[in-house]
């Protein structure tokens, strides 16, 4: 028998009632909890015993996102444990501490092990283990151009540009509108500067998350009939060093980030 892998077809034996029975707000939400693995079909009290046990055998379960990060990280990890640290930290522009990678990362040290764990005077979270991992062995150690490009122009970007555009992009320029004073405070923080030979943008800074994978940040202020934009720019050379979803990743993980810190230091604690 065929194996059920969407949800809808999970949600066309139900009885699209969303009685809210089985603790789930709508049958649609019920079908994405079992394919999920968070409910099996016995949980809906309107499905008869026959047909749970003539489909529930079927259901092939989802990795949640969390599982998938932790099969993402193993399987960077696998991959760190062969890698030649004493060979690699030249062209990361690294160093080694103890055994142990020492990689600059906005104005820290994130120290990764041989076994590919991470420690750091910061929290530790995938947004930022995950595209550490990946610049340990992907990064060629190419020399920046100081040609700047969209998510979309570097390779493979283009998978990446629309989600980076909304999820970091669009994320970022909110919070500049809403903490302008506070939001660039905060890039000089994590030791952003000016761009060489300056920009028609209102605020132009350059931040280094990674010491060979810089990010240029362009931000022009609203004005009279002219919303705001801003717009994030990498060097050529960037997917010579990582990976656009890596990017994706670190951009996200400054994202919220920044939201933490504004909660924490703006005058009255919210974001908007």
């Amino acid at each position: 028998m065929a194996e059920l892998k969407n949800p809808l077809e999970l949600y066309k034996l139900l009885k699209k009632s969303n009685c809210g029975e089985c603790r789930v707000p709508s049958c649609m939400a019920f079908a994405v909890a079992v394919v999920q693995g968070q409910k099996t079909l016995a949980d809906c009290p309107y499905l008869d015993e026959d047909t749970v046990a003539a489909v529930g055998g079927r259901v092939v379960r989802h990795k949640s996102f969390a599982e998938e990060q932790v099969k993402s990280l193993q399987d960077l990890q696998q991959k760190i444990r062969s890698t030649d640290f004493a060979a690699a930290a030249g062209r990361l522009g690294a160093t080694l501490a103890g055994g142990r990678l020492a990689i600059p990362c906005l104005g820290k040290e994130f120290l990764i092990a041989p076994d590919g764990t991470m420690a750091s005077p910061c929290h530790v979270n995938f947004w930022v283990h995950y595209p550490l991992l990946n610049y340990v062995l992907r990064c060629q150690g190419a020399v920046l151009t100081g040609e700047w490009i969209g998510m979309g122009e570097l390779k493979e970007g283009g998978d990446w540009d629309q989600f980076f555009s909304h999820r970091v992009e669009e994320a970022m320029r909110q919070l500049a509108d809403a903490h302008t004073e506070l939001f660039f405070e905060m890039l000089e923080v994590f030791g952003a500067g000016p761009l060489a030979g300056g920009s028609s943008a209102d605020y132009s800074l350059v931040l280094r998350p990674l010491p060979k994978v810089p990010f240029l940040l362009n931000y022009w202020a609203q004005e009279e009939g002219i919303d705001s934009k801003l717009n994030i720019l990498f060097d050529r050379s960037a997917s010579r060093n990582i990976d656009p979803g890596s990017i994706f990743y670190l951009g996200g993980g400054l994202v919220e980030m920044f939201r933490q810190l504004i909660v924490r230091h703006s005058r009255d604690g919210k974001l908007f």
